[in-house]
């Protein structure tokens, strides 16, 4: 049948055919690093090379400066998923790169950096395994722009990886940008599906797992994309996501133990949205550089800039306190259009905390600290419109919604509110917070609405643009408190396990 139908095709069809697969595109393989850099050299679009399994050592950088299109792009990838290994002090660069793919290599080298990408655009680097033999600090994947240069990376994607064991300095993936003629990040890169997992121990600083932007590159928009992703026991830093650019949105992720906090530490407009952060107890211990030894905890999200929205998001069983509470909505020494440094803790004005779940954690909602002379520093400068509503906040220890400091302007609506055994709401009466019982029960290893709940169809309006809960259930026209909408429709978002995220997943 093929047969007949190949001979009916028109020249039209057929040359159609051919320009749609270049005739000079080929499959090579190679079994060197040597092999491997010749093959590169005069890469075309549509190329596929093939890499036997086996040690490359590259004995320093191997350059790629070859480009495919948006149909055909090139293609390097190891015959054998994780057969292939990058090891040495070897590190590939691309420069200036578009439309290539790099696939299934294990990178144990000896480099600070596995892959950096200089302004570079529709670049994909998925189902690698990183667990470098590192000998120096550095990011593993690096995402940047170019010296002197105006080119700007932008719509790369980085997924389907397994990043693990990193004990130096840098970050298991770092995105910055380009400093001329302004600084600019990276823009409309998507990270998905990875699994990021031990990072550490605790350093003071510089030991996040993903860094997107800088302090200088903080008032430029990224649109960077994290979602989908695993990660586990990420502590190296007190930072385990570090968003230091605007309008990006981390979504749909799952953290389990990390010590740390998810952090939007410079920017504005970012979102963060329907992620699980699960602490299971865990706690750990950190000695600093002035001798003085720090009990670490699992944390949530702590944040500080303008407009930022933190929507159906599920924690349960983390264990940090101010710096790491479940929510720290911290207070500054600066704001965004005083001329003040971008260094600073820009205070928090305008966010959005809506639809989230909070359940037996070691503290729940804490605005305005101060840092307590962090580092020198002290951040008195209270919060300013802050919308809180339609969370629910459960917990047995301490005080669930704490105050440093008063916010200005601030709104708290339909939050629902309920302390068992030695906790205590707050220590002040707080209009738009109801204390009641949520029934919650536990379903499937989390704790839920039922239909008898007081959170059902219990929520304030003015949120439509809100329509899905954290398991990516519509909401109705009458939405429930907290991050569960009472629903039978079915769930399209879970916390993630290994079998959802890196190299064999589907």
């Amino acid at each position: 049948m093929l047969r007949h139908v190949c001979e009916r095709l028109t020249p039209v069809v057929v040359f159609l055919a051919m320009c749609a697969h270049p005739l000079d595109a080929t499959e090579r393989r190679v079994s060197t690093a040597d092999e491997l850099r010749s093959a590169l050299t005069g890469a075309q679009p549509g190329d596929i090379i093939l890499c036997a399994d086996g040690q490359f050592d590259f004995n320093g950088d191997l350059i790629v400066n070859r480009s495919g299109t948006d149909a055909q792009p090139i293609i390097i990838k190891s015959m054998k998923r994780g057969k292939t290994s990058i090891v040495g002090n070897s590190r590939i660069v691309l420069d200036a790169v578009s439309h290539l793919v790099i696939e299934g290599f294990e990178f144990v080298s000896t480099k600070g950096t596995a892959i950096e990408l200089r302004a570079c655009s529709n670049v994909r680097i998925t189902r690698n395994i990183f667990h470098l033999k590192e000998t120096t600090k550095g990011s593993w994947v690096m995402i940047t722009g170019k010296e002197k240069s105006e080119a700007l990376s932008h719509h790369n994607r980085v997924d389907h990886n397994l990043f693990e064991k990193k004990s130096m300095l840098g970050n298991f993936i770092t995105i910055e940008g380009t400093k001329t003629p302004s600084y600019q990040v990276s823009q409309y890169d998507t990270i998905d599906h990875n699994h990021f997992r031990d990072i550490g121990p605790r350093a003071e600083n510089v030991l996040e797992a993903i860094r997107i932007g800088s302090s200088d590159f903080s008032l430029s928009s990224g649109f960077t994309l994290l979602e989908m992703n695993l990660f586990e026991r990420c502590d190296g830093d007190p930072e385990y996501i570090s968003i230091k650019s605007s309008d990006n949105i981390i979504r749909n992720n799952t953290f389990r133990e990390c010590l740390g906090s998810l952090s939007l530490r410079h920017g504005n407009r970012n979102t963060i949205e329907g992620n699980f952060i699960l602490g299971n107890g865990r706690t750990g211990m950190f000695t600093d550089s002035t001798g003085k030894t720090w009990t670490l905890g699992t944390g949530g999200v702590r944040f500080c800039g303008d407009s930022m929205i933190i929507i159906n998001n599920y924690c349960e069983g983390l264990t940090g306190t101010k710096w790491d509470a479940t929510l720290a909505i911290t207070g500054g020494d600066a704001e965004y259009g005083d001329g003040q440094k971008l260094t600073k803790h820009h205070r928090s004005r305008y966010a959005t905390i809506a639809f989230n779940t909070f359940v037996n954690n070691r503290s729940g909602i804490e605005v305005g600290y101060d840092g307590e002379g962090f580092q020198g520093n002290w951040w008195r400068m209270p919060p300013v419109g802050i919308t809180i509503a339609n969370n629910v906040i459960v917990g047995s220890k301490d005080t669930l919604i704490k105050f440093f400091s008063t916010p200005l302007d601030s709104r708290w609506e339909s939050n629902i509110a309920f302390a068992r055994g030695s906790g205590i709401v707050s220590g002040e009466t707080i209009s738009g917070v109801r204390v009641v019982d949520p029934k919650l029960i536990k379903q499937q290893g989390f704790w839920r609405i039922t239909e008898r709940s007081p959170c059902v169809d219990a929520a304030v309006g003015g949120f439509a643009y809100i329509t899905q809960d954290v398991d990516g259930q519509t909401r109705d026209k009458k939405p429930d408190v907290g991050a569960d909408e009472f629903s039978s429709l079915p769930k399209r978002n879970h916390p993630l396990t290994m079998s959802d995220v890196g190299p064999k997943a589907k």
